[in-house]
């Protein structure tokens, strides 16, 4: 008998991860597998609520929507895709480690993208379009927290329209750097104050690039009033070895107290892992938000952008990025076409 083997092929595909998220904006890094995203998605669902601080957004599927704050106003969602905070100090912590939540995620390197709009001129200059990433659940002044528990890198839009990125250990002492140095806070406007009436697109991406340095990225779509994939900027870069940028008010090195909590001592040490909970908070205005995401990425695994995304130099101080050294087009905060420099 003659017997005849057949040849058989396998092949394998291997599908690339979309390169725009839910809402069809540009992603920058590959999502971590096996990782666990949050969306507002359920904004959009047609149930308009309120929640107040120190409850929950009942229609979050995560319920990682963590709502605190210094009063009990809390956040509005018209059910259409759009959040406006409330009250006097309002703070939305999104916390993938809750005991009940159904799936759990702690957040390390992450991407952050959202859209914000300023509608009133009051609010603190420190205020404004604000996210911080690393913190502890209960840190910044919560009830019943430790505010050794504060680890944070926040970065910000602010009401007066500088920007800058804010290292946080024990709360409330915290120090500031922008594109210009430590202790310094650039202006993004030109000169004026965040505008009204316009929405602005953030993308915040913090990781640790190595075993002892945490490098921090600040995006942002001034012109395309949130219109997918956004026409995205670099404000600025820093990172962190834990040599030159304290988390303690005015350069201070010391973290008082916190030892026996967490074993730091130096509020110059790198934030490398912290609490895995992300933060967005202003002071004493109301602005409204939309289209947010947050991720765990592989920083290994850069997503190139089309010819469509804007993506501006960063810094001659900082180190580039895969993004600053990618072939794209470039544009000013007016939308304007310009030059790479």
């Amino acid at each position: 008998m003659k017997v005849i083997w057949g040849l058989v092929l396998f092949s394998v595909v291997s599908f690339a991860e979309e390169p725009t998220d839910v809402f069809g904006f540009q992603k920058f890094f590959e999502t971590k597998p096996g990782s666990v995203s949050w969306t507002s998605e359920h904004w959009a669902n047609g149930h308009a609520r309120t929640f107040a601080d120190w409850s929950d957004d009942p229609d979050d599927p995560l319920q990682w929507s963590d709502s605190r704050g210094v009063d009990g106003e809390g956040y509005k969602v018209d059910g259409e895709g759009v959040m406006q905070m409330l009250g006097v100090g309002p703070r939305f912590h999104i916390n993938g480690q809750r005991e009940w939540a159904p799936q759990k995620q702690f957040f390390l390197n992450t991407e952050y993208t959202a859209y914000f709009m300023r509608n009133e001129t009051v609010g603190k200059n420190y205020g404004g379009m604000v996210v911080g990433v690393r913190s502890g659940a209960l840190g910044h002044g919560s009830s019943g927290g430790n505010n050794c528990d504060a680890n944070t890198y926040y970065a910000r839009f602010r009401n007066d329209g500088r920007w800058d990125f804010e290292k946080e250990w024990k709360h409330p002492a915290s120090y500031y750097r922008s594109g210009s140095g430590i202790g310094k806070q650039d202006p993004l406007w030109g000169g004026e104050p965040l505008p009204l009436n316009k929405w602005i697109g953030m993308k915040y991406i913090v990781y640790n690039k190595d075993e002892s340095t945490v490098r921090l990225e600040l995006y942002i779509d001034s012109t395309s009033n949130a219109t997918p994939p956004g026409k995205w900027e670099l404000v600025g870069s820093a990172e962190d070895s834990g040599k030159d940028w304290s988390g303690a008010e005015a350069g201070a090195a010391k973290i008082d107290g916190c030892k026996d909590y967490n074993g730091l001592e130096n509020a110059f040490d790198a934030i490398l892992k912290g609490g895995g909970v992300i933060i967005m908070r202003t002071d004493e205005d109301h602005p409204f938000y939309k289209f947010v995401s947050v991720r765990e990425i592989d920083p290994s695994l850069p997503i190139k952008a089309d010819s469509t995304i804007a993506i501006r130099p960063a810094s001659r101080h900082a180190a580039k990025s895969v993004h600053e050294k990618l072939n794209i087009k470039f544009f000013d905060l007016l939308g304007r076409r310009a030059s790479k420099r």
